[in-house]
């Protein structure tokens, strides 16, 4: 099968510094969920920017739909157009995307530009407005807007032209723990309608949720691992190579414990399991103190999503079973029951949902 988008060997190094890019090589099919793990500066961000014909390869190529992508192939009347149709980018600073008077002709601008009939522009932003729930915002200057707010016009703005290819850059950076879980949400809806995701992050608490494969960068700027997405969050020597984890050491009672931390909060796998790289042995150590351990971070996510389905009525069936065999994996099968139950009771799915978000509460007032 033919991939919509694909690297070959591709370098790119921006004027007189290092090569931001190295010999990387990684294919991209249609339907994928796909997250670019790295630290920061390791060339994430400059993925997104030649998949997106920001930049153009300087070794190798990219492969655009079967066609090389070139500052000549986007000047092509046929192929351009419909390039920027199907490839959308949002960017890591909305700022920099959102530069119209209102919110509304912010979403419109992409859509107009292509040459879209008006009335099919009207109903494709009104639809949107609707969708992201954003409808408030409609005359809304961009630059009077919070973060979170902004990030959900950037993102509507580059669904306005129904792409094929969603490319996100740092979609975390500047949310509240509410919209983090609203945009894992949205992009669960996306997927199941055959859309091509592509998220550059180093935020390892949201990977697993917002993707099934990873790539991982190295800070040499060469790919490091291409693999499935639980494979490489429970990698934890490959995390910790890449500087995505880094160890912390400290002493009880004269024994010397090491703990692995993430860069968005503590993090643990194999159930505490950790490794003494300085003393050279494994030792397991629990807490009484919350960790973003798997449990907790599941009753934290859960926790937002129900307050979200509360809120709004929403009735996002394959959400709830997704999320029910979450809570039951972490052990919680009393939420899981809630959740089922709320599936299975069309009558009383707001009573489930908020007896469910009240066992979470109570699950995590007792865990502080």
């Amino acid at each position: 099968m033919t991939p919509l988008l694909a690297l070959r060997n591709t370098g790119y190094s921006y004027l007189r510094s290092e090569q931001a890019v190295r010999d990387v090589s990684a294919e991209f099919q249609q339907g994928e969920r796909t997250v670019i793990l790295g630290a920061n500066g390791t060339g994430k961000s400059t993925l997104l920017s030649l998949l997106n014909g920001l930049v153009f390869a300087q070794q190798g190529e990219v492969l655009a739909f079967g066609r090389v992508l070139t500052e000549r192939a986007l000047e092509d009347r046929a192929f351009g157009p419909e390039f920027r149709k199907r490839v959308a980018l949002v960017f890591q600073n909305p700022d920099v995307q959102l530069f119209s008077a209102t919110v509304w002709e912010d979403i419109a601008f992409g859509p107009l530009q292509l040459g879209q009939p008006k009335d099919k522009v009207q109903e494709t932003v009104d639809g949107l407005l609707r969708s992201l729930r954003i409808q408030d915002l409609r005359d809304r200057a961009p630059h009077t807007l919070s973060e979170g707010q902004k990030k959900k016009v950037a993102i509507a703005s580059s669904l306005a032209t129904d792409p094929d290819v969603l490319l996100m850059d740092e979609p975390t950076n500047g949310l509240d723990p509410r919209t983090q879980v609203w945009l894992i949400e949205l992009l669960r809806q996306l997927r199941e309608r055959g859309k091509t995701i592509i998220t550059a992050t180093h935020d390892l608490t949201i990977a697993g949720d917002i993707a099934e494969r990873a790539i991982v960068f190295s800070e040499d700027h060469t790919l490091a691992a291409d693999d499935d997405i639980h494979r490489i969050l429970n990698d934890d020597d490959l995390l910790l190579a890449v500087n995505l984890i880094h160890e912390h050491a400290h002493e009880h009672g004269g024994t010397r414990h090491v703990h692995r931390h993430g860069h968005f909060g503590h993090y643990h796998s194999n159930e505490g399991t950790t490794s003494d790289m300085h003393k050279g042995h494994t030792h397991s150590h629990h807490h009484d103190h919350e960790h973003i351990s798997g449990a907790a971070e599941v009753l934290r996510k859960l926790q937002a999503l129900l307050e979200h389905w509360v809120d709004h009525s929403d009735s996002h069936a394959e959400g709830f079973r997704e999320w029910a065999q979450k809570a039951s994996d972490a052990g919680e099968d009393e939420i899981a029951r809630e959740i089922h139950l709320a599936i299975d009771d069309s009558e009383s799915v707001k009573a489930h949902l908020k007896r469910a978000k009240a066992i979470v509460d109570a699950k995590l007032v007792l865990k502080k």
